[in-house]
């Protein structure tokens, strides 16, 4: 799967953020830009990530990066502005939709980050580390203050809301403070406990903005608009209180499924956003695996133990196991298996990433993007004969994979 060469930074962070998937099955829309005020555009990447381009005299401060595959539309953005080169980029923490452009952009750019993003940029479970261009050349380990063409902005590390390696990204004199994925402005939160989130925490990290930032100060999350400090107190106060409700559940005795299929989260219903994948039983989770510390994990990190210790075989046969007898315990959703086959791929170990990919086409027959990936795997291993089969296999059952078909084309020579 995906295109360009999303495959160093696209993959290297296994946390998918919940509407991802579904937007990049459907190809990726273009970047839209728009001035969030004077002096910062948004850049909109697939239609619901959000880079920020500060653009001053002699150079451009991004804050997050979007996509690997947006990379190419967001410069054209800056470049029919004749923005000046970018000379530092900030990722707010290290979920790929804020870091995948970093490849791209970093060149001569100071890239700062928290040192969670960097850590989570090179490893991926039990694979060797990872050096590759645009992970973080400075990282913070508290709060920092850069100077950038005049404007004095302060970097808030405040981990654990959403990842371990959240920052926040504040324009003293523009009063302008950028959160990254702290808030999802008008749906649930994503305090994914399976990422080092938590929903508790997640309370604490916004109250300390409420206490940090300036009453006045316009509030940026990354995905949808801005919100004021008034709306930042009524989405803290839902988090509060449906935590409370889950843990009234809880308390009472019933099972996470029981919660879930009693739904005492349906009061908050304006909350809710199931095409975003931001649902009742999603937050009711969440929630449940704060309060009580269970939480799915990575069907990954036993493969990658098994791959390393005893090759590729062992590492199948693990995965068939698990999935046969312990299926509660970890995620096998497709996107798993897709996720390990890319970090091969960053590896150039061929054939464990074709050996992985293809026991994701077996698992996930009918998903035309399982093929996709396989495909792109022949193709960089050089074996152009069955890169076209599946390339041709992911086209059949998805005729509108402009991927596949952008691929093709190259095989071809056209």
């Amino acid at each position: 799967m995906n295109r360009r060469s999303a495959v160093i930074l696209l993959l290297l962070v296994s946390i998918t953020p919940v509407w991802t998937v579904a937007q990049e099955d459907e190809g990726p829309p273009p970047v839209v830009a728009s001035h969030l005020s004077d002096d910062f555009l948004r850049l909109r990447c697939f239609g619901m990530a959000d880079a920020f381009a500060f653009i001053g005299e002699e150079g451009t401060l991004l804050v997050d990066t979007g996509f690997g595959v947006t990379a190419p539309a967001v410069l054209d953005e800056l470049a029919a502005l004749e923005a000046p080169p970018i000379r530092v980029i900030v990722n707010t923490h290290g979920d790929r939709d804020h870091i995948g452009g970093n490849e791209v952009f970093s060149g001569d750019a100071v890239v700062i980050a928290t040192p969670d993003v960097r850590e989570s940029m090179r490893r991926y479970h039990n694979l060797p580390p990872l050096e590759a261009p645009g992970q973080p050349t400075v990282t913070l380990g508290g709060e920092s203050t850069i100077y950038f063409e005049g404007e004095t902005i302060r970097l808030m590390p405040i981990p654990g809301g959403h990842t371990p390696g959240d920052l926040v990204v504040h324009f003293t004199e523009k009063n302008v403070a950028f959160i990254g994925d702290l808030v999802l402005t008008g749906t649930f939160p994503n305090a994914d406990p399976e990422k080092g989130g938590d929903a508790r925490r997640l309370v604490e990290v916004l109250g300390a903005l409420r206490t940090e930032l300036p009453a006045d100060t316009m509030i940026v999350p990354s995905h949808g608009g801005e919100i004021t400090m008034t709306e930042l107190d009524a989405y803290i106060e839902m988090i509060e209180e449906t935590t409370t409700a889950v843990a009234a559940e809880i308390d009472a005795g019933l099972s996470l499924t029981e919660i879930v299929e009693a739904n005492p989260l349906a009061p908050w219903a304006e909350w809710e956003h199931p095409e975003t994948g931001l649902t009742f039983e999603r937050w009711v989770t969440e929630i449940h695996s704060s309060l009580t510390g269970t939480s799915t994990h990575s069907i990954c990190a036993p493969v990658t133990q098994a791959l390393e210790s005893d090759g590729r075989d062992a590492a199948i046969a693990l995965y068939r196991q698990l999935a046969a007898g312990e299926s509660d315990l970890w995620r096998f959703d497709r996107q798993e298996l897709n996720t390990l086959g890319y970090q091969l791929l960053a590896r150039e170990r061929f054939a464990d990433a074709i050996a992985i990919l293809t026991l994701n086409t077996e698992i996930f027959p009918d998903h035309f993007d399982p093929w996709d990936s396989l495909g792109e795997a022949y193709m960089r291993a050089g074996m152009t004969e069955p890169a076209v089969a599946n390339y041709r296999h992911s086209l059949e059952l998805n005729p509108d994979n402009t991927n596949a078909v952008t691929m093709l084309a190259r095989i071809n020579g056209e």
